[in-house]
């Protein structure tokens, strides 16, 4: 006699993928909940392994641990915001002020041993103390997003704050001698800003490139230190002329087709007999000028009794001259106007910052500030509320009108 077996019902396939699906689904949201979710205790799991790969984010907690450790590697190549070079200079980019030329740093400032007046990069002098060179960052792929840590321009005192850079694209600048490299717009860093990288490695210095911000590779920047450090330094000079980029009417005028167009010539310059308002410069020493930004850097960089060759064109003729720069008078501290200025077309020129102690805020502008009239000139460009200031008689007053939250308003400008 046999026995019969006990009755097992078949399962379904529909009902083993049904039991599959939900398996996998539980075992990913319990994946998901330990990434996400990493503060809580982690139960028991014979999948251990696989979360270790996964990891965790890093928190707060994380970040202030490693800002910790990189500080004291940071802190001996930094002095007062500067870059140590060496035991007794550091390097620096100077703030910029329309109202005195770059130049009159040299001589005037004890403590600037050498400045390039283009790029305003510059060094001065530390305490002394030992230093080593700081160790140079070479990026591998520039197009690839990083950390990097930057320092704040603005204090003495390290601070160090860790921004995303989403690629670095080689550019080349009429300031720099070599390529730099363009960050993305909305990167978080600012002109004067020293960035390494999370091992301490010297990456650059954040700067402005017409209107992006840029960073001078580590590399170049130590080269340009090492040219300003340099023997034979020489007295900084000047041409003596303002130019402007050529626009269709003026390119239809003239009959040039690129170039830049000379818009004031110091009547008492070294240009004076040479060059004419409206006048093209088409090249310098065979190089094209593109930009007025080409001719501003190289004018920038002369030195008194140094030569260029251009090509000007007047009066539908092309011909070669020759320009010598002059010295370049310092000016004294009292004649400095104290104005940062950008131009603002066809209004006049609005005022960034304003100089503590300066005529400027002595007259009560602030930033924000748009200067439409100066000294009888409407809508000046920043280069026209210089010479205003500059022409006026010691002891006279240049008359300004400005607009404060387009509230129309006077001032005068006294000049010591």
């Amino acid at each position: 006699m046999e026995h019969s077996r006990p009755h097992r019902p078949r399962v379904s396939r529909e009902t083993r993928l049904l039991l599959s699906t939900a398996l996998v689904a539980t075992l990913a949201l319990w994946i998901l909940a330990r990434v996400r979710f990493p503060d809580q205790p982690a139960a028991p799991t014979p999948v251990q392994p696989l979360l270790t790969q996964l990891g965790a984010r890093g928190s707060f907690e994380d970040l202030a641990s490693e800002l910790a450790q990189l500080r004291p590697r940071i802190e001996p190549l930094l002095v007062g915001g500067a870059l140590r070079i060496r035991e007794d200079a550091a390097l620096t980019l100077l703030a910029s002020n329309p109202g005195s030329d770059p130049g009159s740093h040299l001589g005037s400032d004890p403590d600037v041993i050498g400045l390039d007046r283009a790029s305003r990069l510059a060094v001065v002098r530390a305490p002394a103390m030992p230093a080593q060179p700081p160790a140079v960052w070479k990026p591998g792929d520039p197009a690839q997003p990083r950390y990097f840590m930057a320092t704040d321009p603005a204090t003495g005192a390290l601070a160090l704050r860790p921004v995303l850079v989403g690629s670095l694209v080689p550019t080349a600048s009429p300031l720099w001698r070599e390529p730099v490299w363009l960050v993305p717009p909305g990167t978080d860093l600012l002109p004067g800003s020293f960035v390494f990288t999370t091992d301490a490695l010297l990456v650059g210095l954040a700067v402005e490139v017409t209107g992006r911000i840029a960073i001078i590779p580590a590399a170049l920047l130590l080269q340009e230190a090492d040219r300003l450090l340099g023997p034979g330094v020489r007295m900084p000079g000047t041409f003596g002329i303002e130019v402007q980029a050529i626009t269709p009417p003026v390119a239809r005028a003239t009959g040039a087709a690129g170039g830049v167009v000379v818009t004031w010539v110091d009547p008492g310059g070294p240009s004076a007999d040479t060059l004419a308002v409206g006048d093209v410069i088409e090249t310098a020493d065979g190089e094209a000028v593109t930009t007025p930004l080409h001719w501003t850097a190289r004018a920038a960089r002369a030195t008194a009794g140094s030569s260029v060759t251009v090509t000007v064109r007047r009066d539908g003729e092309v011909r070669e001259v020759g320009l010598i720069a002059a010295p370049l008078r310092p000016a004294a501290a009292a004649d400095m106007l104290g104005l940062t200025l950008r131009n603002v077309p066809g209004t006049g020129s609005m005022i960034v910052e304003v100089e503590a102690g300066s005529p400027a805020e002595r007259a009560g502008l602030r930033s924000g500030d748009v200067i439409t009239l100066a000294g009888g000139l409407r809508t000046p460009s920043p280069a026209a509320v210089r010479r205003a200031w500059d022409r006026a008689p010691a002891g006279t007053a240049v008359l300004v009108a400005y607009l404060r939250d387009r509230a129309p308003a006077v001032t005068a400008l006294e000049k010591p």
